[in-house]
């Protein structure tokens, strides 16, 4: 009898201890957040309010909430609280030009500065962003499962390019079917022909890109193609375009010009980059065209290559640059002229990452393109909402809540600033005035107490 009485005991104090150690494992955070100016991504004002974060999600929104027992509490000391940014067109596994570290680094070394430029990202407020082209997948994955830091990654894969395409990053000479740095980390497909483009797509997928990523036109930072060229054909983008269909996900090209864009229309792209030499006939049929939008580079189109080039650029780089520049002052007007939904996208890599909110700051510089501040952060905040989620119910790896703004039920990505960048975008230039920046509910920089 003892000994079953010393049994029951046993077992009642190994169940409670298990009990115990589970309600602390459950146990969810939270963070109230107070003596803000909230800014939800989609109004058009700011309140006063404060905030509470519950685990990863915003749980209430308004004045005078009492803070839970246990609760973290943080005070914003006036600044105004936003969603967290989200950059539309980012490289994390390029490093100054597209070639560079061809023959220096391996795989290894590549991710590695892969990660480095994940974390300059998300020190820079930046809790989500669109890599359009790299073999960011494991990376990707890998801050999915909480064992890198940096900002969500939704992931293109490989960019799928033609031979001698904006993709084509492999030394002159190079024979079709040869493996150069760049295809052996799988930065680049280069395709030809309909089985190929739909393997290369299916392959991407597989891997666990979120959308895809196709050149179909030329580009300024890249040896064997010239601006004004189109590249794949209408059969082929169908293809890819129907594989991305199959798996509820969509595709991007990068282009500049009208032929090549009014060709992935045809196909059915929804994501277009660049565009700087395209016309308005082509910008009125993408504002009539269901679920199109534009991503905009300000930085480079129009500040970078109006007062100098990377040094990496070669003569013929410049060249085309400049022509770039040219309708880098042109472009945009006729998109809010005819209402396309636009995002923002650096397209700044590598060291540049430093300065990534530049981006967004370019925009407004740009003359006469009638964006209001406010205008110009949606597009780099609640703009991207429902852009994102076009990677589909099986693509998107943070389809449970919403992105790019600060409401109930959302993901709680945010940052703090000191003053008021829906009133003055140049809010966002000193790193020392982004005093908080969560990801998640979890905080990646907080700098009020200093």
């Amino acid at each position: 009898m003892k000994k079953i009485k010393l049994l029951l005991a046993v077992l009642f104090f190994s169940v409670s201890s298990i009990l115990i150690a589970q309600d602390k494992k459950e146990k969810t955070p939270t963070v109230l957040i107070t003596n803000v100016k909230v800014w939800d991504g989609t109004s058009n004002n700011t309140i006063d309010a404060d905030v509470l974060i519950e685990g990863d999600k915003f749980k209430e929104i308004k004045a005078n909430i009492k803070a839970p027992k246990g609760a973290t509490v943080i005070d914003g000391k006036g600044g105004t609280l936003i969603p967290g940014l989200i950059d539309m067109h980012q490289h994390l596994n390029l490093w100054g030009g597209t070639t560079e570290g061809t023959y220096e680094y391996d795989a290894y070394g590549q991710g590695a500065r892969s990660i480095k430029m994940a974390e300059r990202l998300i020190q820079q407020g930046y809790t989500t962003v669109r890599d359009i082209g790299g073999n960011s997948l494991s990376i990707s994955r890998l801050i999915l499962e909480g064992k890198l830091d940096g900002p969500r990654v939704y992931s293109a894969g490989p960019v799928i390019s033609q031979t001698g395409g904006h993709g084509d990053w492999g030394p002159t000479n190079e024979m079709p079917g040869e493996g150069n740095y760049q295809t052996m980390t799988a930065n680049t497909h280069v395709v030809d022909g309909v089985p190929e483009v739909i393997k290369a797509t299916r392959w991407n997928f597989r891997n666990g890109a979120n959308f895809i990523k196709v050149m179909a036109g030329g580009g300024v930072a890249s040896t064997f193609d010239p601006l004004n060229m189109t590249q794949m054909n209408i059969d082929e983008l169908k293809a890819i375009v129907e594989v991305a269909n199959a798996y509820e996900s969509y595709v991007a090209v990068h282009s500049y010009h009208d032929r090549s864009y009014n060709m992935a229309l045809d196909a059915g792209v929804k994501s277009f980059e660049h565009g700087f030499l395209i016309t308005e006939p082509t910008v009125k049929r993408m504002s009539e065209t269901e679920g199109v939008f534009w991503s905009w580079q300000p930085f480079g189109s129009y500040t970078l290559f109006a007062g100098g080039f990377p040094e990496w650029f070669t003569e013929d780089m410049k060249v085309k640059g400049a022509a770039v520049n040219k309708g880098a002052v042109i472009v945009p007007p006729l998109m809010r002229k005819h209402g396309v939904t636009v995002v923002l996208g650096s397209d700044m890599f590598g060291d540049e990452v430093k300065f990534a909110r530049t981006n967004i700051i370019s925009a407004k510089e740009v003359p006469n393109t009638g964006y209001t501040d406010i205008e110009i952060m949606k597009m780099a905040t609640s703009n991207c909402t429902e852009i994102l989620k076009m990677s589909g119910p099986g693509r998107d790896p943070y389809k449970a809540a919403k992105l790019g703004v600060v409401e109930v039920g959302a993901w709680a990505d945010l940052n703090i600033w000191t003053n008021d960048p829906t009133k003055d975008v140049t809010a966002l230039k000193s790193d020392d005035d982004l005093k908080l920046v969560i990801k998640g509910g979890k905080v990646y920089k907080n700098i009020l107490e200093k």
